[in-house]
């Protein structure tokens, strides 16, 4: 198996090695043909023959280029994009929202799944990645209808920017309701609680005004915690149940 495993990753650093090899070729043979065109274009007196020559040179080149930009393009979104879930990842997400925070006061959640691990110990990975992709579309499809960033941090924590609003505990509620619905499974019925930590940009002052994403995310992590019942090291603290979202926005108003 290790034996298996080290000729695998052998042939990706060879075939890695390999693309970076032909793509800088392709950007040499493109300056080269590029450059005699420019020169050609510069001169007073080339014969066609001479110019239909250069355009012949250039035109394979600037093909392989348009190819590779495709390429390149296709793995970024790749990249910025969670397979399992079809959620932002967490850089993508991260762009969205400062976008977010620009248009105006707003919210961010940063939500933990609760019972995941056991459904993964259970019923095995893929019961997880039948959770992780129901609720990927379901919160793709529950911000569509408002513009909201949604996006996937990792494991079983997703997170959200939002405009604040007077509907916000009607959206969150929504969004609570979709993170818990029961998902058929390979004929059973599987879910998982959500626990939902929220901040707003409303109540940041002082430094915290300096950087609002970081500052909304430390926030909404300590509340998301405080609703799971638990300290980020994991000590018990309370039943590990998420507290009603009417108890979490009390909460943050209040202050």
């Amino acid at each position: 198996m290790a034996a298996a495993t080290h000729s695998t990753r052998t042939a990706a650093a060879r075939a890695e090695a390999s693309g970076r090899a032909d793509g800088a070729a392709v950007v040499a043979d493109a300056r080269a043909a590029f450059d005699r065109a420019r020169g050609d274009l510069a001169r007073d007196g080339v014969s066609p023959q001479r110019l239909r020559q250069t355009l012949a040179l250039v035109l394979p080149v600037a093909e392989k280029l348009w190819s590779q930009n495709a390429d390149l393009t296709g793995q970024l979104a790749q990249a910025r994009t969670c397979p399992v879930t079809g959620l932002p990842t967490r850089a993508a997400w991260t762009a969205q929202a400062h976008h977010v925070i620009a248009d105006g006061p707003t919210v961010v959640l940063l939500i933990d799944l609760d019972g995941f691990k056991p459904i993964n110990d259970r019923f095995g990975h893929d019961a997880g990645d039948a959770i992780l992709a129901h609720i990927g579309a379901g919160m793709t499809d529950w911000a569509a209808t408002d513009g909201h960033a949604v996006g996937r941090l990792g494991g079983d924590e997703f997170v959200v920017a939002m405009a604040d609003s007077p509907e916000l505990s009607a959206r969150i509620a929504r969004l609570s309701a979709l993170l818990t619905a029961p998902v058929r499974y390979r004929g059973r019925t599987i879910s998982v609680g959500a626990s939902i930590g929220l901040a707003r940009t409303a109540d940041l002052t002082g430094e915290d005004l300096a950087n609002p994403l970081s500052a909304l995310l430390k926030i909404a992590d300590a509340e998301m915690y405080a609703a799971k019942g638990r300290s980020r090291r994991g000590r018990r603290l309370a039943r590990v149940v998420p507290r009603p979202i009417r108890h979490l926005l009390a909460r943050r108003a209040g202050r």
